[in-house]
This record gives structure tokens, C-alpha cells and sequence, in this order.
């Protein structure tokens, strides 16, 4: 095999491999979790790699870094798209060629074999990880707003701010009137993309996907004589008309 079809065959395949993992597992993901951006995790394998991965939430990604193995090494920085599957199952694509994608909480992983992909004269398996990188803490800071899925017009907005406190805002209608019920909170970064609202006595999770914030309500503590079981909303980032500032302290 020459050299250029090794390294087309090698580009060809690393881009949809290093946006895949293939281990299975039974929690259920949705097609945002793999927005977002993620960096391999080199085991010392026969193959050495650095890669970062961003997927965005339209579906499509781009994959840069390098890779070695068997006396050959590559440098990417291709475009590829993913698509949404069921369960934890994703597809990445590129051109002509596809590889299923398995989502293990915050970890992508893959078996590959250098033989196989052509970069190298040795018949073995090892896999490739890669894991979601950290957002900054105050990555949430501004305002979020959302609609409460399975209803018309129950809204959800939401303000972050630098100092850790904020707002959640709940708008619902009694009959043909708009109520809106406000509760004052204190956030916090846990880890990775993951962070916590506190109202009262009442905790929200958080995570942050690309440029969508996802948070785990209680209606009931929002809404009289609403549901006591925890629902998921989905908010997008609030650009205002002006530019923002924030609320004094």
C-alpha cells in the first residue's frame, strides 16, 4: 500500500473513530449530550495520540490534533457530522464511511486495530478514550430561557450571575392569566459540565451542553397543585436587545 492511500485511509477512518466509543451501556442519552468538547485520554498504546473533538449541536463536528503509530504520524484537523441513534447510541460520518458512537456518561471510548486501519503491520486491539472537557465555572453566567415540555406556554427563564447568586423564574397560566412565580438563588460549579441552583430548601441540577443548560425543576415548587416529580427542562442562552448587565448586589 503507497503512502498517500495509507494516509487517506488513515484520515478517512480516524475522523469517525475519534468521534466514536463502542462500549455499550444502558443509560439512555439524547442527542444534545454529545454536544459539546472532547479530548482523548492516551493509555500508552502501541498507537499514540492527541486529539480534541467539538461536536456541536447541529450535527456537525471537527476533529483536530495528531496521531502515530507503526513509524507513521498524521495531523488532522478534519470536519465530520454525527447524528442521534437511540439509547446511547450515536453515528459519526465522514463521507463514505460510518462508525457507531457509544456515550458512557462523560466518556466516548473505542476499540481500535492499526492493522485494520492500515497504519501499521501489528494485529491488535486497543482502545481509544476520550473524555468531555470541563467548562469554566462561571461558563453559565447570563440569562437562559426555556418552555416546559408538554405544555404551550409554561415558560422558564433563568439568571446566573459572577457572584454565584441569581434567579429561576417560573411563568405559568391560571385559567386565561399569566402568573409568574420567582425564587432568589445561589449556584454553584460541581464539575466538568455539571453545576447546582439552590432555593430554599430545594436543590436543581444543572448541566451544560454546548449552548444549551439543562436544569431539573420540582414543578411543584413553583406551581400550586403541580406535579411533585422532577421534570427536565431545556433552556437556550437569552441574548436581550441591549447589552447585558448585571443586577446590583
Amino acid at each position: 500500500m503507497n503512502g498517500k492511500l495509507l494516509f487517506g485511509m488513515l484520515m478517512t477512518l480516524l475522523v469517525c473513530v475519534s468521534a466514536a466509543g463502542c462500549i455499550a451501556a444502558t443509560t439512555d442519552t439524547a442527542p444534545y449530550e454529545l454536544a459539546g468538547t472532547w479530548v482523548s485520554v492516551d493509555s500508552g498504546s502501541p498507537v499514540s495520540y492527541d486529539l480534541t473533538l467539538e461536536c456541536n449541536e447541529d450535527g456537525t463536528a471537527k476533529l483536530t490534533g495528531s496521531i502515530s503509530g507503526g513509524g507513521m504520524s498524521k495531523n488532522l484537523n478534519a470536519n465530520l457530522n454525527w447524528e442521534y441513534v437511540s439509547g446511547n447510541q450515536y453515528v459519526g460520518k465522514s463521507g463514505d464511511s460510518s462508525l457507531a458512537i457509544y456515550l458512557t456518561g462523560d466518556t466516548l471510548t473505542i476499540t481500535m486495530n492499526p492493522k485494520k486501519m492500515g497504519i501499521a503491520d501489528f494485529d491488535i486491539d486497543f482502545e481509544l478514550t476520550m473524555n468531555r472537557l470541563a467548562t469554566s465555572p462561571d461558563a453559565i453566567v447570563g440569562l437562559w430561557n426555556g418552555t416546559i415540555e408538554g405544555t404551550v406556554s409554561n415558560e422558564v427563564m433563568m439568571e446566573f450571575l459572577k457572584d454565584g447568586t441569581g434567579s429561576i423564574s417560573v411563568i405559568y397560566y391560571q385559567g386565561d392569566i399569566p402568573t409568574q412565580e420567582k425564587k432568589d438563588i445561589t449556584w454553584e460549579y460541581i464539575k466538568a459540565n455539571e453545576y447546582q441552583a439552590k432555593y430554599g430548601s430545594s436543590i436543581a441540577p444543572l448541566e451544560l451542553y454546548d449552548d444549551m443548560l439543562i436544569i431539573r425543576i420540582v414543578p411543584s415548587t413553583f406551581i400550586p397543585r403541580a406535579s411533585d416529580s422532577p421534570i427536565t427542562v431545556l433552556t437556550k442562552s437569552f441574548i436581550l436587545p441591549i447589552p447585558y448587565i448585571e443586577s446590583p448586589v
